[in-house]
């Protein structure tokens, strides 16, 4: 119960986060950041007491999983009306939401498949949670914002090549 309610409470930050990152301006930046950064927080204690206390379920996972993708939806769309992700940037924010969805509609739709968590499937998500914090930040150095977009580039595209070998085994004969 507790690992659902707070992933429920994650869920209901999501619409204030993008509107404080698309609409708040710069004296809304760090809100916005700090509620981004709970909410990933929130996503580690939610499965960890899951599993702690002995409450993972399907449902549970489920919510996790669209809580983790509407998460990164909402940064990266919320990035993109402000102005802080343009152009190509705007392309691979996008291509990872899309990826997301991808990758869950196979796991879901071949369950065999065996999509596991590997380490560069972490360092996929580590790199988008720092590249998102980064660009939700407060403008400090242009330096940050091109690490941000370095950290969301290098994501976009460790999530393309991880994505061709999920497809490929999905496409193999069985």
């Amino acid at each position: 119960m507790l690992p659902n309610l707070i992933t429920g409470v994650r869920l209901l930050a999501l619409v204030p986060l993008y509107v404080l990152v698309a609409h708040g301006g710069e004296p809304a930046r760090g809100a916005a950041l700090a509620l981004f950064l709970l909410a990933g927080a929130s996503d580690v204690v939610d499965g960890w007491l899951a599993r702690r206390m002995g409450l993972s379920s399907a449902f549970g996972a489920f919510l996790d999983l669209i809580a983790d993708r509407l998460l990164t939806l909402a940064a990266v769309v919320g990035l993109i009306a402000a102005g802080h992700l343009p152009g190509v940037w705007a392309a691979a924010g996008l291509l990872l939401v899309v990826r997301d969805l991808v990758v869950a509609g196979l796991n879901e739709t071949f369950a065999g498949l065996g999509i596991r968590v590997t380490t560069a499937e972490k360092a996929k998500v580590a790199l988008q949670f720092l590249g998102l914090a980064l660009l939700i930040a407060p403008a400090g150095v242009e330096a940050q914002v091109w690490a941000g977009r370095g950290a969301l580039g290098l994501s976009a595209l460790l999530a393309a090549i991880l994505t061709v070998g999920y497809v490929r085994r999905a496409s193999a004969p069985r």
